[in-house]
């Protein structure tokens, strides 16, 4: 471990930092990613550490992964990461992650350390980037709110994009097709780097249709996506600086369903995400100042959805309720970060950083009264529209000090102090409140790594997590399923305290991960009922969680076999005044088990790989208040599941630019679902994908 904080003092900083994007994302020069080592370089403390140095949990997905396993999605992409949970609230193209039990409204997602924020929706930021986008995903599990603040409480994600390349022109194109969609993906790719110049331009179009079961088809399942970026990169010396634009645009449908006993329909015309950012370091300024990274982006993600239901009014007759929604919002961000070195055992990483959310929000209502013409009319004929104008700023200033102790041990100590403003701008919703809230708030974190044996690292970790209330939570409420919640603008904050120790060991033939945690999070947000289909936000929750993450791996060298095992146990305990209960749809142990094949050969440019795999999970079982029956509560059980799965392919060629896989996924056809999932998953269907680089 000396050799992180020497390099700090020394001329050989620039191979450690140059061309840092501190702003969490990945420490490279604008190049193609490298093989992936036991000495991984990772972002996850905004600053790149190897990955025996960090003294939190964190998984890594490699491109190499997300290649051969033919991937059309992010969510999808996550799936065997540990303490991770994959969810699509009947939206088979927009999923969310769960990490550690925590859903997708406390999980923050950040694309090259710059987040998604979603001030108006059912749960949290969705994963709008395109998978042939991406070098790696850093998945950061427990509160990340020191660092990287509100909406990291259960964990955080940090999508790495590709840069440039290490010739002038370079290029790339994938086709991938999935069989339970009759689904195509098609990319294209065009990079290079010259002199300090460095490019990249991506574009992909996905089209998936209905989704195959062994139950049968998913009628209205199906999912449009296209997907573009670019890139221009300028290093030279101790300066570097990037330019990157992106968008992201989906056509979601949702099946029709049924919601407090009427038919329910919901689809997303338009989900889209529009980004551009710059990127600024200096590095070595001086023996004591590293680098310095000043960045700034804006963000434009626009939600168009529909919802269609009927409302049975008995003798005064049947209603057809329309709402239509629009939400448009605008972020605006930016991050100062000084790393600093003021001796050879001491390394400081101070920032600020700002983020200002807008959001346009506008509702149209419509009934159509079907039937018993004769009844009164109790619903307006008449549309009524709503607007909701309202923003959302925070300043925040954030520490971590990492020290060099004797006997090889690291101390990692951090702290945030958040300030939030919240103002509900104009509105003409019946009940609205114009006005403004505010809040301060701080976190800290603490962390202990030791190195004194080669190849093994044990750690602990303390850290807090901190979420301030949505604009829809504090000022618009939400109209979902026939149901009202209504807005609550005195919402306290969520906080969390995480405890967990964990080790991890590399060597050429071991790999091990494991973590021990505990949770204790409160003042959630939920929506409680006031009367009939009329709810509320308010703090009335709390919950407690513990487990075990663990991930295992050897490789027989002779034989080019590598067993593996990768999973968690996860026990989680959620209360409120009126309920105290485990069954919190949380399965006790999920995971996959496989074993891999790997070897060149030896009479021409090529290797072969395979993969054989079995994922996993124990029932679920979800305990809730009973809204029909007060004091009692109902119980939704779903089954234990298990796949068997494999995989092969190759990459050939002089310079290994040609790959082709195939995924055979769930071979035994069973029907199954996770346990948030509210689709059924695919049957037996195959998944492949053929590619080129050159």
């Amino acid at each position: 471990m000396m050799r992180l904080f020497s390099a700090l003092r020394s001329p050989l900083i620039t191979g450690a930092l140059s061309a840092s994007l501190i702003l969490g994302t990945a420490v490279t020069t604008f190049a193609e990613p490298v093989e992936t080592t036991s000495e991984m370089k990772v972002t996850a403390t905004r600053t790149e550490r190897e990955l025996s140095e960090i003294p939190s949990s964190l998984s890594v997905v490699t491109e190499k992964e997300i290649i051969r396993h033919g991937y059309t999605s992010v969510a999808d992409i996550l799936q065997d990461v540990p303490g991770v949970e994959i969810y699509d609230q009947s939206l088979s193209g927009a999923k969310r992650i769960n990490i550690r039990g925590e859903s997708g409204a406390r999980v923050l997602i950040m694309i090259d350390g710059q987040k998604i924020t979603e001030q108006k929706s059912m749960d949290g930021a969705p994963l709008l980037i395109d998978p042939n986008q991406i070098e790696r995903i850093e998945v950061m599990k427990g509160p990340a709110s020191v660092l990287y603040g509100s909406e990291a409480i259960g964990g955080a994600v940090n999508i790495i994009t590709k840069k440039g390349g290490t010739r002038p022109i370079q290029a790339s194109a994938n086709v991938t097709y999935n069989s339970s969609t009759e689904g195509f993906e098609e990319s294209l790719a065009l990079y290079g780097s010259k002199d300090s110049f460095s490019y990249r331009i991506n574009g992909t179009r996905s089209d998936q249709g209905d989704r195959e079961t062994p139950s049968g088809t998913i009628e209205d399942s199906g999912s449009e996506t296209t997907a573009g970026s670019a890139f221009l990169g300028y290093e030279t010396g101790k300066l570097a600086m990037g330019l990157n634009v992106e968008g992201y645009s989906s056509e979601i449908e949702s099946p029709p369903t049924v919601e407090d006993g009427h038919p329910f329909d919901l689809d997303l015309p338009e989900w889209s995400r529009k980004k551009a950012a710059v990127t600024f370091d200096i590095k070595e300024i001086s023996t004591a100042i590293a680098n310095i990274h000043m960045d700034a982006y804006t963000q434009k993600t626009e939600k168009e959805f529909e919802q269609r239901m009927l409302i049975d009014m008995g003798y005064m007759g049947t209603y057809k309720q329309a709402l239509d929604t629009y939400n448009d919002q605008k972020t605006y961000g930016a991050t100062a970060q000084i790393d600093i070195v003021p001796a050879a055992n001491h390394y400081l990483v101070a920032g600020y950083a700002y983020t200002h959310d807008t959001l346009d929000a506008e509702s149209t209502l419509d009934f159509d009264k079907l039937g018993n013409p004769m009844g009164p009319v109790i619903m307006p004929l008449d549309p009524v529209t709503t607007t909701n104008d309202a923003n959302m700023t925070t300043h925040a200033l954030f520490l971590q000090d990492e020290w060099l102790l004797p006997s090889d041990f690291i101390l990692t100590l951090g702290g945030r102090q958040t300030w939030v403003e919240s103002e509900l701008e104009e509105s003409n919703a019946p009940g609205a409140k114009v006005g403004s809230t505010t809040d301060s708030h701080p976190v800290f974190s603490g962390g202990l790594t030791w190195n004194g044996i080669k190849s093994l690292t044990l750690r602990g970790n303390i850290s807090q997590g901190y979420r301030f209330p949505g604009l829809d939570k504090l000022f618009m409420g939400t109209n979902h399923g026939g149901r009202t919640t209504l807005a609550n603008p005195d919402l306290s904050p969520e906080t969390s305290t995480n405890y967990e120790i964990g080790a991890r060991y590399n060597s050429d033939t071991w790999g091990l991960d494991l973590a021990v945690f505990y949770n204790l999070a409160d003042d959630y947000i939920h929506s409680t009922p006031v009367s009939g289909n009329i709810y509320t936000y308010d703090n009335v929750d709390k919950a407690k969680t513990h487990g075990v993450e663990a991930s295992i791996d050897y490789t027989i060298v002779p034989l080019h076999l590598t067993p593996y095992a990768s999973g968690a146990w996860m026990k989680r305990k959620f209360e409120t005044e009126e309920l105290s209960t485990w069954k919190t749809d949380t399965p006790e142990l999920s995971g996959r088990f496989g074993l891999r094949y790997e070897t060149n050969l030896a009479t021409r440019p090529a290797n072969v790989w395979a993969d054989l795999w079995m994922r996993a999970a124990t029932e679920s079982e979800l305990e809730q208040t009973d809204d029909d029956n007060p004091g009692g509560t109902t119980l939704e059980t779903k089954g234990s599941w298990q796949t068997l799965n494999i995989a092969f392919g190759s990459e050939f060629g002089k310079d290994r630019q040609y790959h082709v896989s195939l995924n055979l996924n769930n071979l035994l056809d069973e029907s199954y679902q996770t346990a948030r999932n509210t689709l059924e998953e695919a049957g037996f269907h195959a998944v492949a994908r053929v590619g080129v680089s050159f």
